[in-house]
């Protein structure tokens, strides 16, 4: 179905409304419901460790999702079955984490995919991790050999662990130019978007390639709209929202969750794309997608839920498998029930939803979306932030007293997003504390680069050691580097925010580290990219009483150069005041003359910006 006729099949149906693969197939239908046997599931806390460690049991970790299709599977068969069940019962502490809930346990498991089961030792060093489904007799299977190889004392590590971040070797320049090598690996030119077997809609490396494009002259225009028609097939054609992605090599299979991540993702791109091209087929989609977020994944309050799951469930059991179910119209799904949404709120999925809105706004220019931004800020501040000026994960303070990096770094690029577009100098000040709290509890001083959380005290073996993961490093200097152009008014001052975005992207950038995330490495190219990109300073001379600074910011916010660093600036601060509102393009060399119509900016900005940078 062509884009305009699926977005607009969803919006019309959004107008009547009110409102993760196997490493095995099943040994049944999801629909088959079994006997559930019982299962002590403890939560990720020192006793449960502790107790391992005094009984010497093996620890069994689930890392699974609500939304998780396979892990619903898992526990209907897999966990319920009897022979598994009582192994578990005699032998091991199993602990249960929703990889939504921690974001620090699904950074250290995220690489075997949902459900995901990490063996430790009784003293929490790590034994073995297995990747999505298996089936009871196999599991057994497993259970039984760790248990015979702690009883003959020879529990030991039973495969490499895989490669960890090391110190760069090289300049910026040279990692960055192997980053986008392997990036471009993983390209599937046939269908479009990046990797083959299951087709996700990566948003990062599809950002970067229209950054390529504009700021590099490497034409992936033809590739990004293939990926993005390709993306617009897992827009659900009734409720809207994008599907998590597709199997058997195409977009047409999908699976049927949808992660308010993707959302994001899927809005920011479409109005990026728009912005590039000019072609307004693209807010069509990302208008499918926010109408499906506000409509069934909005708190009253303003903030955005978690995700919804894939399949409608009865207890244990998968009562409307999701292929079946979202291939009916409205009035028939909700015959059969809603399949469960998580209503968190978390503060990186809240971020990331905030920054797209600003990119929805810049293209369309909709108070409505910017109110939708403004509201799930305002959420996010009364009940998320902290006194040191970050963000707590969820509403209320993390069990273990831990903030986490991908919480701070989402929603630190969500306030610089808003201070771009409102030129409300309140946002940047908060982006700036938020800095601060990153460069004082989170960066490695000594080696560079941000660690996932704060220190756990009570943390234990393997897991004491924190973590500097990759692409929240690339987010996080990200964020800073942005931080810093908006502080220092060229870019070219040094300050603490740009000099720890660089030393972060050296201190992960390690060969090793690189390979071993093969094509999630989108985030860290693109934080490559801003560190060694020149910039250009498009400072709107004007306030936000005068009508035709207005239309001169909404024109400048319109304009597709990731190169150009947007700001409102008051007459007379930096530049003159005229008295008239005007435009200005600064690069470390040059000037322009006042630009005065909104018109004449996108030519004049292009031909400044090729000339001079």
């Amino acid at each position: 179905m062509p884009l305009r006729t699926a977005c607009r099949t969803v919006l019309a149906a959004l107008a009547l409304t009110a409102a993760c693969a196997p490493s095995e197939a099943p040994s049944a239908s999801p629909d088959e419901a079994v006997a559930h046997a019982d299962v002590h599931w403890s939560q990720w806390e020192r006793a449960a460790f502790d107790r391992a460690r005094d009984d010497n049991r093996i620890i069994l970790i689930n890392v699974v999702a609500e939304w998780c299709h396979w892990c619903h599977v898992m526990e209907q068969e897999t966990y319920a079955n009897p022979e598994v069940a009582a192994l578990l019962a005699e032998h091991f502490v199993t602990i249960r984490v929703d990889s939504d809930a921690r974001p620090d346990v699904a950074e250290r498991y995220r690489a075997w995919g949902w459900p995901a089961t990490g063996i430790l030792s009784p003293t929490a060093e790590p034994i073995l991790e297995l990747r999505g489904f298996r089936k009871p007799a196999v599991f057994a299977d497993i259970l039984r050999s760790l248990v015979a190889d702690r009883d003959a004392g020879t529990l030991a590590r039973r495969e490499p662990a895989r490669a960890t971040t090391a110190p760069a070797k090289g300049e910026l320049a040279d990692i960055r130019k192997a980053a986008i090598k392997q990036l471009d690996h993983h390209y599937e030119p046939e269908r479009g978007g990046w990797g083959d077997l299951q087709k996700y809609p990566f948003p990062a490396p599809l950002e970067h390639a229209m950054f390529r494009t504009v700021a590099r002259d490497d034409d992936w225009r033809a590739r990004i709209v293939k990926t993005l028609q390709g993306e617009a097939h897992l827009i659900d054609p009734v409720w809207g929202g994008m599907y998590q992605y597709s199997l058997r090599h195409d977009w047409h299979h999908p699976h049927y969750e949808k992660i308010t991540k993707v959302q994001a993702g899927a809005i920011g791109n479409f109005a990026m794309a728009t912005r590039m091209t000019g072609d307004a087929q693209w807010l069509e989609g990302a208008h499918a997608v926010l109408g499906y977020m506000r409509t069934m994944m909005r708190d009253e309050r303003g903030g955005f839920f978690t995700s919804q799951d894939a399949d409608v469930r009865d207890g244990h059991r998968i009562a409307s498998v999701g292929k079946a179910y979202y291939a009916k119209d409205d009035a028939a799904r909700r015959a059969l029930g809603m399949p469960r949404i998580d209503r968190a709120v978390y503060a990186d999925n809240n971020g990331f939803m905030i920054a797209a809105l600003t990119e929805l706004y810049r293209a369309t220019g909709d108070a409505e979306v910017l109110a939708d931004a403004k509201a799930a800020t305002e959420h996010l501040l009364a009940n998320h932030r902290t006194e040191a000026g970050a963000f707590t994960h969820g509403e209320d303070d993390d069990p273990q007293g831990l903030l986490y990096l991908r919480d701070q770094v989402a929603m630190g690029r969500a306030l610089i997003g808003l201070y771009r577009v409102t030129g409300d100098r309140t946002y940047r000040a908060l982006a700036r504390e938020l800095g601060d709290f990153l460069l004082a509890q989170l960066q490695d001083a000594k080696a560079g680069g941000f660690f996932a959380h704060t220190e756990d005290p009570a943390a234990v073996g393997a897991l004491a050691q924190r973590r500097k993961p990759l692409e929240e490093n690339g987010m996080a200097a990200r964020f800073l580097l942005e931080l810093h152009r908006y502080l220092d008014g060229d870019g070219t001052e040094r300050t603490p925010y740009g000099e720890a975005a660089r030393a972060a992207l050296e201190a992960v950038g390690g060969r090793a580290g690189v390979k071993e995330r093969g094509r999630i490495i989108g985030e860290y190219v693109l934080g490559l990219e801003e560190a060694l990109m020149p910039t250009a300073d498009v400072t709107i001379v004007g306030t936000p009483e005068d009508a035709g600074a207005m239309q001169l910011m909404a024109a400048a916010l319109s304009y597709f150069d990731p190169r150009a660093v947007v700001e409102l600036s008051p007459p007379g601060e930096r530049y003159p005041d005229t008295g008239k509102p005007a435009v200005f393009l600064c690069t470390t060399t040059a000037c322009s003359s006042p630009i005065r119509t909104a018109d004449a900016l996108p030519a004049a900005a292009d031909r400044f910006i090729k000339a001079n940078l």
